[in-house]
């Protein structure tokens, strides 16, 4: 006997539904982006330790912005982001405190560089403790621990110059990880999580899969099992907006 089929009263062809089953605008709240610059072959730089996926980029600018658009990534890295952002023909505004190329702007994540009420969309893939050396500025966020209360006052600071900047209803996206390091867990990203949600309103929380970590490595999957303990196999992705009716500054 046949098998039915899976639209019997749908006026969609098939080959649509094939279509849209191969997108690579996710649908699911796990992304899971084997290479960094899958689709994107010329965004960022691969090597780059903690590089953005591309095609996590690409998915938050074509859900949350339209062409034209102003997306800003205030902790730009290698410029994944931007990179992405302008190929999808969006405005992008991309700065660090250690601009890693010519076209990113210097400047503090703390101190946006630019004017209130402009943005539909911040992307910030932030460090999530002081395990990363990203340059020899001390105000770099990553020399904080997660375990210091002073890590999450520094990020309110940052979210609260996201909230300025972004147009009411837009769309701010930050990725961020927990922390396990000397047999002491710290849920870092429930601990942001609570503070994003002073100002902004949560509207989802993605799980990033984590490839080509350096712990990703068969020493360190023997260390975990032999010591009882696991390895950080995601991030998360908070996706939140910026209440309608509210100004920024």
């Amino acid at each position: 006997m046949a098998l039915a089929s899976a639209h019997p009263r749908s006026s969609v062809p098939p080959g649509a539904w094939a279509m849209l089953g191969r997108t690579d605008l996710e649908a699911s709240t796990c992304w899971d982006f084997p290479t960094q610059s899958d689709g994107h072959p010329r965004a960022g730089d691969a090597s780059f330790n903690g590089v953005t996926p591309a095609r996590c980029a690409g998915n938050l600018v074509r859900r949350y912005s339209r062409p034209g658009q102003l997306v800003i990534d205030p902790m730009s890295g290698s410029g994944t982001i931007g990179d992405v952002a302008r190929a999808l023909g969006r405005r992008a505004i991309s700065f660090d405190l250690v601009p890693r190329r010519r076209e990113l702007i210097r400047a503090d994540a703390r101190a946006w560089p630019i004017p209130n009420g402009i943005a539909a969309l911040a992307v910030i893939d932030s460090p999530y403790s002081d395990n990363i050396a990203y340059g020899n500025d001390p105000r770099c966020l990553g020399r904080i621990s997660c375990r210091d209360p002073r890590f999450y006052e520094e990020m309110r600071r940052v979210a609260i110059e996201a909230q300025r900047v972004l147009f009411p209803g837009g769309i701010l996206a930050w990725i961020i990880a927990d922390e396990y390091r000397g047999g002491v867990y710290t849920p870092a990203g429930f601990r942001l999580m609570d503070v994003l949600s002073e100002t902004f309103e949560p509207i989802d929380t993605i799980v990033l899969v984590r490839h080509h970590d350096r712990s990703a490595s068969p020493m360190w999957e023997h260390r975990a099992r032999r010591f009882n303990f696991y390895l950080r196999g995601f991030k998360f992705l908070f996706i939140l907006r910026k209440p309608v009716g509210e100004l920024g500054g």
